[in-house]
């Protein structure tokens, strides 16, 4: 990956040598170059980031109308920097909320209810977790065609998985959005409430 001094340097060689820096910004990797045209006008040319390719390249009649753009395209990537460091937080708060020997479950399908968990058997990072999917106990109602299941906690079916944790505390799986499912500690052992379930099949 190229430093800032080698991104600098490609980014003057792009401007020109007639070209002047007339403004920057580390932190968001801002920068932005001028040159003088005919009967008034300025070229300006801006970068930002870590790319050596402009965002905009544009001749206007006057500084004030280079200054005024300037100033508006500085704004939104100010607020787009700002935004992506506030998803961030969630996500490591969101994070914080799972941990080892936590239990997910997710629910899913079309005309019917089905029920998968899963278990966070690592935490990798602050911004994501490994789980492995369980077996789940099984009662059934032919008759009525619902049944309820529960997790077994512990007993794993599945290879393990790293999922990013969301901004609610959940991660995606191939069927559906898994979250934590609540439990009652009775002797020192998880207790799960039943999901119910229903199968046409």
């Amino acid at each position: 990956m190229a430093d800032g001094r080698t991104i600098h340097i490609k980014r003057t060689d792009f401007a020109g040598q007639a070209a002047t820096r007339v403004f920057n910004d580390e932190k968001l990797g801002v920068e932005v170059f001028q040159r003088s045209g005919t009967a008034g006008e300025v070229c300006e040319i801006a970068f930002s980031g870590m790319r050596c390719k402009p965002d905009y390249q544009y001749r206007f009649r006057s500084q004030e109308a280079a200054q005024a753009h300037r100033e508006t395209w500085y704004q939104a990537k100010r607020a787009g920097a700002e935004e992506k460091r506030n998803r961030v937080e969630l996500s490591r708060a969101a994070g914080a909320q799972l941990g080892v020997g936590d239990v997910l479950v997710a629910i899913w399908g079309y005309e019917q209810t089905n029920y998968n968990y899963y278990q966070v058997t690592r935490k990798v990072g602050a911004l994501s977790v490994e789980i492995r999917e369980l077996a789940k106990d099984v009662s059934y109602n032919d008759a009525a065609m619902v049944g309820e299941c529960v997790p077994i906690k512990g007993r794993f079916i599945g290879a393990p998985m790293i999922k990013r944790v969301d901004s609610q505390g959940g991660v995606k799986v191939s069927c559906a959005r898994a979250t934590k499912k609540s439990s009652m500690v009775v002797g020192g052992v998880d207790v799960f409430s039943p999901d119910r379930y229903t199968s046409y099949a």
